[in-house]
This record gives structure tokens, C-alpha cells and sequence, in this order.
């Protein structure tokens, strides 16, 4: 019976101490400078946050967050974000992502992103997206895609994209490309493409193409 007795309020005081542990790793910020090593937060008003070790960051309002590691971010309002290494984002409202590294991002309403280095970029309804390196983009919707560098680009529904240097694209649907430098197009469906410069064209018949400059364009499927 004794033992019984010692155990139980041992035992309460160890779910107590886990309890205490959980809470403590849900942080809640609204303002100043602020860091967390993984867990949970939620940030709120102007609070900056510098985000490591996995951490999972909501963001609001008008803050700023910092990524790192293996992170994940979901960005509201006008929240701006750095995805830097591995992290993962999900972009809405009027939110600005500045993505590194290998981040992966999924934009929507009329969020804005810049990326470089092997960022994946996926954007809908009507984001703005900006990459460079060798960023993997894919756009749907209304979006609109400035790519340079070797970025690879497939857009789809009315996306619009301008291409600069060595970059890929696949047009489908109804998209727009206006290609510059050695950029290497592909069209189809109902996508209309202008080429300037020294770029290559191989569409359709169903899409829309005029080569300007030494541009060549080529009919395929």
C-alpha cells in the first residue's frame, strides 16, 4: 500500500511536468525580436521571429520570419518570410517570400515570391513569383512569373511568364511567355508565346507563336 501511495503523486507530478513541457513548446509572439528551436509558434502583430531545429511558424498580421533547417511557415496577411535551407512555406493573402537553398513554396492569393538556388516554387490564384538559379516554378491561374538564370518553368491556365537567359518553359493551356536570351520554349494547347533573341520555340499547331530576331520556332506534335 505504501508503495501504491509513493507512486501516485510521483506519477502526477511526471504527467504534470510533460503537461508543462507541452504548453511551454506553443510560443506566442507579437512584437520585438524573438527566436525558437523547434516546437510550435504563433506570431502575431510586428513580432520578428528567427524560426530552427524544425520549429512550425504561423504567421500573421506584419511580421517577419526567418526559417531555417528544416522548418515550415504558413505566412498570412502581409507576413514576410526568409526560407532559407530545407524549409517548407505556405504563402496566402498579401504575404512576400525570399526563398534559398532548397526551400519549398505553395503560394496563393496574391502572395509575392523571390527564390534562387534549387527553390520549388508553385503559385495559384494571382502571385507574383520571381526566380533565379536553377528555381523549379510552376504556375497556375493568373500568376505571373519573371524567371532567369537556368529556372525551370511550367505554367498552366492564364499564367503569364518573362524568360531571360538559359531558362526552360512549358506553356499549356491559355499562358503567355515572352522568351529572351537562349530561353527553350515549349507550347501547347492554346498557349501563345513571343521569342526574342536566340530562343527556341518547338509548339503545336493549336498554339500561337511569332519569333523575332534570330529566335527559331518549330512545329512538333
Amino acid at each position: 500500500m505504501k508503495l501504491k501511495y509513493v507512486l501516485l503523486p510521483t506519477l502526477l507530478s511526471l504527467s504534470t511536468a510533460l503537461g508543462a513541457l507541452a504548453i511551454e513548446k506553443t510560443s506566442l509572439f507579437f512584437y520585438g525580436q524573438n527566436e525558437v528551436h523547434g516546437g510550435t509558434a504563433i506570431v502575431r502583430e510586428t513580432a520578428h521571429v528567427d524560426a530552427y531545429g524544425g520549429a512550425s511558424v504561423e504567421a500573421y498580421d506584419q511580421t517577419y520570419i526567418n526559417a531555417f533547417d528544416t522548418c515550415t511557415v504558413i505566412g498570412y496577411g502581409h507576413t514576410t518570410v526568409y526560407a532559407n535551407a530545407d524549409v517548407k512555406t505556405k504563402a496566402f493573402d498579401n504575404s512576400r517570400i525570399f526563398a534559398h537553398n532548397k526551400s519549398d513554396i505553395d503560394a496563393a492569393g496574391n502572395a509575392y515570391v523571390q527564390a534562387d538556388g534549387q527553390s520549388t516554387i508553385m503559385g495559384h490564384g494571382n502571385c507574383n513569383i520571381t526566380g533565379a538559379g536553377n528555381a523549379l516554378i510552376k504556375a497556375y491561374d493568373n500568376c505571373t512569373v519573371f524567371a532567369a538564370g537556368k529556372c525551370r518553368v511550367e505554367c498552366y491556365g492564364n499564367a503569364s511568364v518573362m524568360a531571360l537567359g538559359d531558362v526552360t518553359v512549358v506553356a499549356k493551356d491559355s499562358s503567355v511567355v515572352k522568351a529572351y536570351g537562349n530561353t527553350v520554349v515549349t507550347a501547347s494547347d492554346s498557349a501563345t508565346v513571343d521569342a526574342y533573341d536566340n530562343s527556341k520555340v518547338t509548339a503545336t499547331k493549336t498554339a500561337k507563336v511569332e519569333v523575332h530576331d534570330a529566335a527559331k520556332k518549330t512545329i512538333g506534335g
